[in-house]
């Protein structure tokens, strides 16, 4: 085995140990977790309580399995930048980065690990909470009788791009947070973009909003990445396309970081 596989071995078992270590970790993993199963029942409680008097046509264009999980992905991107954050930007608020720089000088080493462990255990949990709120949105809602299953392709691809958009998120705001170093900086950035951004386009005049939105992450987009119906708005891509876009953003941050990470003083 190489050193460079080495090093990295150690250096992910290393950053695996300091956020389990941290607090904050555990509070994140478990504030959305939390976010998006309170929007389910809520959502889905309400919604079984109001379905008697719904309408027909409002009945046809109920979509279940976009009302389970969206909490998910409205509430969920919220935390998650607070945890893609802070895996990157702690460490400069405390100075302990020139530790960690000197135990693995190799600083690319360092900052891909810090990536890789934060991906892994995002992920993870974004994907359980994405199924999980689906089969208690499911439950919650048997008393309406709407169709929800996983063998229908719309419904496997909302649930999973739902995970993925948060997942993205994360790593949206690890690429920001690496790049300014600090984490109020990061979180202002990250929430402005993600949060105030789709609300500025809304000012503008429809057709340049309509030309814009596309390409901005979040907003009028999460519709068209967790719904199941099909029915986007011809101004919005497919879900796919709309979270390879939003995905792309992310790369170029993280990738912006990591040269700043490897070239800048600590």
């Amino acid at each position: 085995m190489t050193t460079l596989a080495i090093d990295s071995r150690r250096t992910i078992r290393s950053e695996f140990t300091k956020i389990r270590s941290v607090r904050s970790t555990y509070w994140s993993l478990f504030a959305l977790v939390l976010a998006a199963v309170s929007w389910c029942v809520i959502y889905c409680l309400a919604t079984v309580h109001q379905w008697p008097a719904m309408s027909a046509p409002d009945r046809a264009s109920f979509d279940a399995t976009q009302d389970s999980v969206i909490g998910l992905a409205l509430l969920g991107q919220l935390v998650i930048v607070v945890f893609g954050a802070l895996m990157i930007t702690s460490e400069y608020g405390t100075g302990m980065i020139r530790t960690s720089m000197t135990v693995m000088p190799r600083r690319n080493v360092l900052y891909w690990s810090k990536l890789g462990v934060f991906a892994g255990v995002s992920l993870a949990l974004s994907l359980v909470t994405s199924f999980g709120t689906f089969f208690l949105g499911k439950a919650l809602l048997a008393p309406t009788h709407v169709t929800m299953s996983l063998s229908n392709p719309a419904v496997l691809r909302s649930v999973l791009v739902t995970a993925l958009y948060v997942e993205v998120c994360g790593l949206f705001a690890y690429g920001v947070g690496a790049i300014v170093r600090s984490t109020a900086g990061g979180l202002t950035i990250a929430y402005g973009i993600l949060a105030l951004l789709p609300q500025l386009l809304k000012a503008l005049p429809t057709n340049l909003e309509h030309a814009l939105v596309a390409w901005v992450p979040g907003g009028d987009a999460l519709s068209a990445m967790t719904t199941t119906t099909g029915s986007n708005p011809p101004h919005l891509f497919s879900a796919w396309t709309e979270l390879a876009i939003f995905a792309g953003y992310a790369i170029v941050l993280v990738t912006t970081g990591a040269a700043q990470f490897a070239r800048r003083d600590a």
